[in-house]
């Protein structure tokens, strides 16, 4: 139960920082959009803001939607699996995602730290930032993951379904 909890307050978290870099996203493409068409001078910023921000929002919407199975998923075959074989399925599908967001979050770094080198264009702000998006959504992707893994256990000890 504990881990169902520390997912969701990461869940929640998650869920609040989208809404607001959706919500500053959506700001800086009508301001940029007005700028350009009534005040005839587009701001330079607003579309840098964007571009960064939807990374951001990628990396971690990707990790808010895990435990929740949003992401897309043809499941046709799992299902037909005899059970055993299928939950086999999904501890190979999970160990190849942990060892996938590790990769990403090790050369994401690793990115990130050589791309800090170089200020961006209209803000001037070190890439460092904008690149932080990689390493922080893998890292998330990884911790979800192992709590909603660890969250089913807890379950099917108390008699729940291991899914």
């Amino acid at each position: 139960m504990a881990f169902s909890r520390l997912a969701d307050a990461i869940e929640r978290l998650l869920d609040a920082l989208l809404l607001a870099a959706i919500s500053v996203m959506v700001a800086a493409i009508c301001w940029q959009v007005f700028g350009r068409y009534v005040l005839n001078h587009a701001p330079g910023w607003t579309e840098e803001v964007a571009r960064f921000l939807m990374a951001w929002i990628t990396l971690l919407g990707s990790a808010a939607v895990l435990r929740r199975r949003g992401h897309i998923a043809v499941t046709v075959v799992v299902e037909l699996l005899p059970r055993p074989v299928a939950v086999a399925v999904g501890l190979v599908r999970d160990l190849l995602i942990l060892v996938m967001a590790g990769a990403l979050g090790w050369y994401g770094y690793a990115f990130a730290v050589i791309g800090g080198r170089r200020d961006s264009a209209a803000m001037e702000i070190p890439m460092f930032y904008p690149y932080l998006a990689i390493p922080a959504g893998a890292v998330l992707i990884g911790l979800l993951l192992l709590l909603a893994r660890a969250g089913r256990e807890d379950r099917t000890e108390a008699g729940g379904a291991l899914s």
